[in-house]
Formats: structure tokens, sequence, C-alpha cells
């Protein structure tokens, strides 16, 4: 029973039963018959013999009209309270037959054919409570599998309105970028330069959305090149420096000048993410520092430190959650999506890495990640 609660598969959780039921009660026959439910979860229909050859002509007429049973049955849609009554009938002398039931609704049997007339007297204990725990097992894994199935839909609908999106993004972002030659020096162009930079904000968050459901159904594929993470944190830093000035941040910086293998792309989306979040929460005069080294496990490992917000003690454990934004009272003044961090953890993790941050509330934060090499 410990082992059929280990089991996240319907037809792992069948081959135990059936194995041990055999086993135990010495039969000649034990088999699951779960036709398809109606969201199509459970699909399961096994026999198992034991020593095939020695089993008497008479039994083996009787297994097979009792597998029929069940394709009868269920293929002409009996009610349950039939069905049933049907079951406890034939389940006597050489016969146990135990149904399947969850949430008062029939899915399918359990039957076992012995040698001995007294079979089913010696054994039909020990089948209904094995039977239990198997449909108890049985909800537990329905239910997560149709859990999944919702999740499935939710991030496959935001892939599809996400990929949609960019293209007229992407022409708005184009025909800013044109207008913006054209008005340099104008009293309009501060006008056309918000559009193009909103546009642009817009499409990254689209693109991180795009890359958080596929991540959710498939390994995240590396491209791996060899770079100077130097050069590529100080560009992505300086990209930030109209929201630097406003907010008079000062920025620090203690990074080897070394060559690393990852993927170039990934990184940057990485390290763009968490300066985003260091410069978008940091306070007014505030100061960012970033530190690279070289830890004991020969990893590299990268420090992003701020004098910001902080993070409350309850909201940590959901930090690297997708859709999960904390502390809410200071994210009218800010944009959050709940996307970032939890990509950060997909990439650093697909490198064989670690991420994690130490904070306080209105103390600032350190998030840390390691790429291995």
């Amino acid at each position: 029973m410990k082992k059929i609660n280990t089991f996240n598969s319907v037809k792992e959780v069948c081959n135990e039963i059936s194995v041990e039921l055999l086993k135990y009660t010495k039969a000649y026959a034990c088999w699951v018959y779960l036709p398809c439910s109606e969201n199509n979860s459970v699909s399961v229909k096994k026999i198992y013999y034991q020593q095939q050859e020695n089993v008497p002509k008479n039994v083996k007429e009787l297994i097979d009209n009792i597998f029929q049973l069940g394709e009868d049955l269920f293929s002409n849609n009996y009610e349950t309270e039939d069905t049933l009554d049907y079951f406890y009938k034939l389940s006597k002398e050489r016969v146990i037959i135990e149904p399947v039931i969850i949430k008062d609704s029939l899915y399918g049997y359990f039957a076992v054919v012995g040698k001995r007339n007294d079979f089913n007297y010696k054994n039909k204990n020990l089948a209904e409570m094995i039977v239990e725990v198997f449909n108890s097992r049985l909800e537990i894994i329905t239910l997560n599998e149709e859990l999944k199935k919702q999740d499935k839909e939710k991030i496959q609908f935001l892939a599809s309105i996400s990929h949609e999106y960019k293209t007229p993004l992407n022409s708005i972002i184009g025909f800013s970028d044109i207008l913006k030659n054209e008005l340099a020096g104008h009293e309009n162009y501060k006008y056309i330069d918000n559009i193009s930079k909103s546009a642009k904000f817009l499409l990254s968050l689209i693109q991180d959305i795009l890359d958080m459901a596929r991540s959710q159904f498939s390994q995240m594929e590396l491209d791996k090149e060899v770079f100077r993470p130097k050069e590529i944190i100080e560009d992505i830093s300086y990209s930030f420096q109209e929201i630097v000035n406003s907010k008079n941040l000062h920025f620090s910086y203690t990074l080897m000048d070394v060559e690393i293998n990852a993927d170039l792309r990934r990184f940057k989306q990485l390290i763009f993410n968490l300066i985003s979040n260091a410069v978008k929460f940091n306070k007014l005069n505030g100061k960012i520092t970033i530190v690279s080294y070289l830890n004991e496990k020969k990893e590299f490992v990268f420090e992003i430190k701020d004098t910001g917000d902080g993070i409350r003690k309850k909201d940590c454990d959901k930090i690297f959650n997708f859709f999960s934004q904390v502390n809410q009272n200071h994210l009218k003044r800010q944009q959050g999506s709940g996307v970032g961090l939890a990509l950060c953890k997909k990439i650093v993790e697909a490198h064989g890495g670690e991420i994690g941050f130490k904070s306080r509330l209105n103390s600032g934060s350190t998030f840390w990640f390691t790429i291995p090499q």
C-alpha cells in the first residue's frame, strides 16, 4: 500500500496491484478494466496469468467471459447501480469483482479468478482493502492530470495571443523609429520617443511570456558560446541611463574580466531582468553594486545588490513563481508582470546553476546566481 502511494501513473498502480494480488491470493488471473473516463485521463486494460499452461479450460472460459462482461457493460452505458448489482451476483466462489469508484462514478473494475471454490471467501476482504487504496490513489492522479491539462490550456492561450501581438508591435517600433529620425530636434520628438520605448518594453514583456510558456512544457534549449560577461553587464547597465539619471542612482562594479561559456542571449535576458528590478525598485539617490567572482566549486557567481524597497518575509517563498508580484503597495508606481524572476530561475537552472537572494524590507536586496563551467 505504501508503494502504491508513490506512483503517479495509473498503469504503474494497476501493474503493482495486479502482481501483488496474484502473489498473495495465488490466483489464476487478475486484471484491471478501466475504459476511458470523460476526461480521457484513464485508459488501462490488462490481463495477468500465473502458470498459464496449467489453467483449466473451464477457468479460461470463465476468465474470457468476465473480461467480455466489462466491454459489454461499459459500451452499453448501464446505470451504475445495475452494474454494481451485476458484479455482486457474479462475485462468488472462484471470482472476486471489485468496482473502481471515483466521486460516485464507476470507472471500471478489478477482477481476480482463483483455483478453489472457496477462493472468494478467503480473499475478498484483502481485495476490497487494496482496491479501496487504489480508488484513493486514482482520484489523486486524475485530479492532478485535470489540473495539468487546465494549466497547459491557459499557457497555450498566453503563447498564442503573445505571438499575435508581436507583429503589430514590430510595426509600431519600426515606424516610430523612422519618425524619430525625422523629428530629431523637434519639440514633438519626446512623444514619438516615448511611443518607441513603450512598444519595446511591451515587446520584451511578450517575449518573456512566450519563453515562459515554452519552458513549462519542454527543456529550455541553450546555444552556448564563449563571451566576456563584464562587457555585457556594463552595456546593459548603460541602457538604463535615463531612469538612472532621473533617480540619481549610483552604479559600482567589481567584475572579473574573464570569459565564460553560456547562452549569450539568455545571459543578457537574465542580467537585464535583474538589473531592471534593481533600478525599478530602488530609491532616489540609491546604489546598485554588481559583483562577479569564482566560488570554491569553480562556478562563476554574479551578484546584483540594490538599496531599494526590499522584500517582505512572507513573500520570499513565491518570489520566483510565474505571475507572482510581491510588495503590492509599491507596485502601483512600478511596471511589473511577475514573469521576469521566474524566467531568470529557468535560465539559471538550464545552465545547471542556482539562483537566490537576500533581502530585508526597506533595506534593499541582493540577487545572486551561479553559472557552472
